[in-house]
């Protein structure tokens, strides 16, 4: 059974939340709007001067990584998936994934709950940005919104560089292959948008 928070969220969250909003005021802002699956929007907003090289190692960020588990999906490996994904889309990007937050230039971290435990309002005031998702009906007991954010500091800085949200209606009933199916579309939509950019060559290589 997926415990109830995957790792709480430390005291210097709130100023990571905080630096998070700033952010929101310099960036650019892309819309997926793309119609992959069904009762799902894709938000992303990135730093301007952003620019990601491939080859760069990206590990978990130790302090700002949240999973908001909810009994009513009983044991869906959701937690792992996400994971999962994350790391597969780092990786299809060019990036290279390590253990250690020390040794790498970049680390990433996610956000993800259903709406029963974290609201729209408590997203756009923490996360600076918002899908806007309002196509999951309120009275099916048997679905519920869900977000998802997923947001990349820059080590070097210490600020959030590109973070992209999505909301989905999650099933309660759905199977294990068709939510496996559902969370790699959504994270590869998301991934989209992240500034990845070749190496440059040096005259002469």
């Amino acid at each position: 059974m997926i415990k109830h928070v995957f790792k709480t969220v430390m005291c210097r969250w709130v100023t990571i939340a905080v630096s998070t909003v700033v952010l929101s005021s310099c960036v650019t802002e892309t819309v997926d709007n793309a119609p992959r699956f069904a009762e799902a929007a894709v938000v992303s907003v990135q730093s301007p001067n952003a620019r990601i090289t491939a080859g760069s190692k990206v590990a978990w960020h130790p302090d700002a990584v949240s999973f908001i588990a909810d009994k009513r999906l009983g044991d869906t490996r959701l937690k792992s998936l996400i994971e999962q994904q994350i790391q597969a889309n780092l990786k299809q990007k060019g990036l290279v994934v390590v253990d250690k937050a020390g040794g790498a230039r970049y680390t990433i971290a996610y956000t993800a709950a259903l709406s029963s435990a974290l609201d729209d309002e408590t997203i756009i005031r923490r996360y600076g940005l918002l899908p806007g998702n309002t196509q999951i009906p309120d009275d099916d007991a048997s679905i519920e919104k869900g977000s998802l954010i997923i947001y990349m500091f820059e080590n070097m800085m210490g600020g959030v560089i590109w973070r992209s949200a999505a909301q989905a209606g999650v099933h309660f009933d759905m199977s294990d292959e068709e939510r496996a199916q559902r969370v790699a579309a959504v994270i590869t939509a998301m991934f989209q948008s992240l500034p990845v950019e070749q190496p440059v060559e040096q005259p002469g290589e």
